[in-house]
């Protein structure tokens, strides 16, 4: 009995030896393209709760009090960052879902908290470290790349919105580097 599994065991394994065959394919050539693509590396952070969701409204409540009980005007920057890139991203999902309206008003309103970032920006009586400013700055330029890549995927009607978007978002990085012209 013992001898007829092993048997058995050698007899696949030789099969299994025996019967691969090799496979080639033939190599595509890839032609670099005339202008490379550069990618921001910065991660936005998860949105969570999609605006379409029903509880939704809970969650805005919810920042808008942490917004008001904010006393130190770095962490309300940041605060206001983190908010900006959950609703960059939460934008760029509701594209994926096709729910192209409420994008456009989620992509507005995420820009919408980088100006009122700089609103702090300009009111802090000290300046925030360096290392925040430069976040705020690669911040803008990856809220641009995911505007940017969202125009192909909606109809040509709807991309005036997030063009808009788009310059709100230059010109809220160009406030960026006024303020850091002027400390």
């Amino acid at each position: 009995m013992v001898v007829k599994r092993i048997l058995l065991v050698l007899t696949a394994i030789s099969l299994l030896l025996v019967s691969t065959t090799s496979v080639s394919a033939q190599e595509n050539t890839v032609q670099p393209s005339p202008t490379p693509i550069q990618y921001i590396s910065y991660d936005l952070a998860f949105p969570g709760m999609l605006p379409d969701h029903p509880l939704y409204k809970l969650k805005v409540l919810r920042d808008k009090i942490q917004i008001q009980l904010i006393a130190d005007p770095e962490e309300k920057i940041e605060f206001y960052l983190r908010l900006a890139d959950k609703g960059m991203l939460a934008a760029a999902m509701l594209v994926d879902k096709q729910n192209i309206p409420l994008a456009q008003t989620t992509a507005l309103k995420a820009e919408h908290n980088i100006t009122l970032l700089i609103n702090e920006l300009f009111r802090a009586e000290r300046a925030p470290s360096a290392n925040l400013i430069e976040r705020l700055k690669t911040a803008s330029l990856k809220h641009q790349e995911v505007l940017s890549s969202l125009l192909p995927r909606v109809s040509e009607n709807e991309r005036t919105s997030f063009e808009t978007v788009i310059g709100f978002s230059k010109r809220n990085l160009q406030s960026v580097e006024d303020y850091l012209n002027e400390r």
